[in-house]
């Protein structure tokens, strides 16, 4: 199952679910800002990255961002 790491009110991360759902891919998603999932703020900015969405396929390779998928599933 493909992983979205983002945040609420984030047009990229909708954007990026959009994308996924159109494609019947399945996701999970976490949320940098709820209190169960904070921890992965470290694990971002420990990574050097520092926006969200941080997406990862089914395999756990890391895609990137909402730019990064787009590529990645050939829809430029």
């Amino acid at each position: 199952m493909w992983v979205i790491v983002g945040r609420t009110q984030c047009n990229f991360c909708d954007s990026a679910k959009s994308v996924l759902k159109g494609m019947n891919i399945q996701y999970t998603e976490y949320h940098v800002d709820s209190p169960s999932s904070r921890w992965l703020l470290t694990l971002i900015r420990q990574a050097n990255h520092r926006s969200v969405p941080q997406i990862f396929d089914d395999g756990g390779n890391y895609i990137g961002g909402y730019s990064d998928l787009i590529k990645h599933l050939n829809l430029e």
